[in-house]
């Protein structure tokens, strides 16, 4: 994670997230590993000024805020940023080998807003013993504490996730937005407030051309062609 990297993430998802064609996104990393966070070399040489910081979590935002299901895939390495990345989309897909942990405190820095979101999928005192220790995780300890959702070895990756896309391209819909975005309003709003939200994206669901393709589709005895 370079200087320039939030902004070229901001340039991808800005666009994504005004796309209705685009039903669902997959965030794999092209190297050896997923990502292993922010750039050392830069760091150490006073080439990461202050404001990268919270420019990167608003990238890290734009991607928790995309209307589309996102998965993350990840291998080898998923550190730091990378760890923070895969705590923004909605499902996380990992190979066997890959390793976890949000390791600024031996920077001594502050690992960023996954203070704000490891709690949410491990609990405080999970939460508190990664963040406040930088220790690694394996993939099973992983899926065992909830920070991931499946674990496969590597030759049945590719597979395993091309399945789970086809599996959620099925039902990507208005009523799976809408779902997406309520739950994550649900840790920040009252209940009198959620209910209100609840039913406003209720009315707006119902009143979609997929919902109505959901209907005729039961009443067909057919699966739903979802646009």
């Amino acid at each position: 994670m370079n200087l320039e990297w939030p902004r070229e993430l901001l340039a991808i998802t800005r666009p994504l997230a005004k796309n209705r064609r685009v039903r669902l996104i997959v965030i794999r990393g092209a190297g050896r590993a997923f990502c292993s966070g922010i750039d050392l070399k830069a760091l150490s040489s006073g080439g990461i000024p202050a404001k990268w910081f919270r420019d990167t979590e608003l990238a890290f935002r734009s991607v928790e805020q995309l209307p589309q299901f996102v998965i993350c895939a990840a291998h080898k390495y998923c550190i730091g940023g990378g760890l923070q990345l895969a705590l923004a989309s909605d499902l996380r897909i990992v190979r066997d080998d890959t390793r976890f942990a949000l390791t600024a405190v031996k920077e001594c820095l502050i690992p960023g807003m996954g203070t704000y979101r490891l709690a949410r999928y491990v609990g405080l005192g999970r939460a508190k013993r990664i963040a406040l220790s930088g220790e690694y995780l394996d993939a099973q300890e992983a899926l065992g504490i909830g920070l991931v959702d499946h674990v496969v070895g590597e030759a049945d990756f590719d597979r395993f996730l091309e399945d789970e896309t086809a599996s959620y391209l099925k039902i990507a819909s208005e009523g799976q937005r809408q779902t997406k975005r309520l739950l994550h309003l649900a840790f920040d709003l009252n209940w009198s407030d959620f209910l209100k939200a609840y039913l406003a994206s209720q009315k707006k669901t119902i009143a979609s051309a997929e919902h109505r393709e959901a209907m005729l589709a039961y009443r067909e005895k057919r699966e739903p062609k979802f646009l």
